[in-house]
Order: C-alpha cells, then sequence, then structure tokens
C-alpha cells in the first residue's frame, strides 16, 4: 500500500490505525462490516453483533456498531460492559437528498476568508502537508485518518484541506464511500473529520469544506446518503451537522474499547 507508514498521532492511536488498515484490506468485501477510516466497524446490527463486536475490539482496540435502534442500546452497553469493555454512545446523524441542498445553498450564500485557499490531499501532496493536516485535526480532538485514507487510495472519496496566506492548513473535512458494494448501505458515505484551528473558528471554513465534500461525493460517487457521529454534550457539533442537512434518525453509534490496547477516551468528538 502507497502511503503506508503516513500514520498519526501517539503510539496507541497508530497501532490502532495500523491494525485496522490491515483488517479492512481482509474484510472490505465483506457486508457485514464498512471502514471509517480510521477503523472497521460492524455495518448495522445482527444477532451476533456483541461477539462481533468484541472480537473486533479485541483485534484493533475498539469498534463500533452503525445504525443501531437506541431506545434499544442500554441492554446491549451493558452486555459490552460485562465483557470488560468501555462502551460510548454517540447521536447517530444521516442526511440524503437534504445534505446536497443544504450545501448547494450554503455555498450560495457564504463564502470563504479571501485569504484562504482549498486542495484536495491527493497522492502529489507533501507528506510534510499531509502531517500538518493531521497534526491541527489532533489538537482539534479529532483523530485524524493515515495518509493513505487522507489521499484516497482506499475508499473512494475526498479530503479537503483549507490554507492561510502562509500556507498552514487552518481546517479540513472528508467524506468517503464506507460500505462494500455489496452492502445494503452501500451507497451511505461516512462525511464528518472537520476540525479547524481555534484561531479561524466562526469563520465557517470547515462548515464550507464539508458542504464542498458532500456536493463531489453526490456528483463523483454516486453518494445518496451521508452518515456521521456526534457526542449528545457536543451542542456545536451538532448544529453544525444540522445546518448542512444531516438529522438525528432514532439510530445510535455504540463503541466499545479495549483500554488494554487503545486507553484514548474516543476516535471522534
Amino acid at each position: 500500500m502507497k502511503f503506508d507508514d503516513e500514520y498519526f498521532g501517539d503510539p496507541e492511536r497508530i497501532a490502532l490505525a495500523k491494525r485496522s488498515a490491515s483488517l479492512w484490506k481482509l474484510l472490505k468485501e465483506d457486508p457485514r462490516f464498512a471502514f471509517q477510516g480510521r477503523i472497521v466497524v460492524l455495518s448495522e446490527p445482527s444477532d451476533d453483533m456483541v461477539e462481533i463486536m468484541v472480537d473486533l475490539a479485541k483485534l484493533q482496540g475498539g469498534s463500533v456498531c452503525n445504525y443501531f435502534p437506541a431506545q434499544d442500546a442500554e441492554r446491549t452497553m451493558s452486555e459490552l460492559e460485562d465483557r470488560g469493555l468501555r462502551v460510548v454512545e454517540h447521536v447517530h446523524l444521516r442526511g440524503d437528498q437534504t445534505c446536497l441542498d443544504a450545501s448547494h445553498a450554503a455555498l450560495a450564500t457564504y463564502t470563504l476568508p479571501e485569504d484562504i485557499s482549498v486542495i484536495v490531499i491527493d497522492e502529489t501532496t507533501s507528506s510534510e502537508l499531509v502531517g500538518e493536516v493531521a497534526e491541527m485535526s489532533e489538537s482539534c480532538g479529532v483523530m485524524p485518518a493515515p495518509g493513505w485514507v487522507m489521499r484516497g487510495n482506499g475508499p473512494a472519496g475526498i479530503f479537503l484541506v483549507a490554507k492561510n496566506a502562509l500556507g498552514e492548513p487552518v481546517a479540513c473535512a472528508g467524506s468517503f464511500m464506507c460500505h462494500p458494494k455489496g452492502s445494503s448501505r452501500a451507497t451511505d458515505a461516512f462525511w464528518g473529520m472537520l476540525a479547524t484551528r481555534p484561531d479561524r473558528r466562526g469563520q465557517r471554513i470547515a462548515f464550507l469544506l464539508g458542504a464542498k465534500a458532500i456536493i463531489h461525493m453526490w456528483d463523483a460517487h454516486n453518494a445518496r446518503g451521508f452518515i456521521t457521529g456526534v457526542s449528545a454534550q457536543n451542542p456545536s457539533s451538532m448544529a453544525l451537522c444540522k445546518k448542512i442537512g444531516l438529522s438525528e434518525t432514532g439510530w445510535c453509534y455504540i463503541s466499545c474499547i479495549d483500554e488494554t490496547l487503545f486507553a484514548s477516551a474516543s476516535i471522534t468528538k
């Protein structure tokens, strides 16, 4: 795999991302699983999901189940805790045409600051800049995707970066097709990884990058749904997601973490 040396963060996060990349090579055609750029997850609930999630957590350091009915979460979370895992719940948001319409409206209404230029991370992007983007993301509490994911060498997608006049990355956003073609969720794309440097917050930079990403995914990769997970204790991210056309679904993300492998609080906010 090209750029397989571009993993970022502390040793725990790098190890998790490397384990997940190897696991995805084996599972990427299996419709039971999906890939969130940083971790292999269970695509949707199944009768044996607790066993699968425990195994994924012990192999990677963590695991997630998408599209889980929120009203049933408490029992499953208790089962995972009984297996010695730390459990985290996020609100599962999804949008479809609503995201496309909101993205076009955002770009028609707002403009980026004059000093900002936007680039797409790809194979020609310098390793130095990719590393700077990862460092900026991590400083904002967002676990960065490996370089091969950001560069588009994995799932079909796009990763956008805003640079200031000095060439420094100040914001980013990305989206990619996270489910195998055989999945019933194959046209749903993961959207997120938004981060903005503190001194540039309030200027809608990541929001507009996110809008550009949605339009690209709709036009170039036939994405017809967009999903993400947000902590209920993160109202600013929740408000941004709703402004881009995502809404609460009655689903949640159930995440579980094996703290012997991965002691960090969470993969995202």
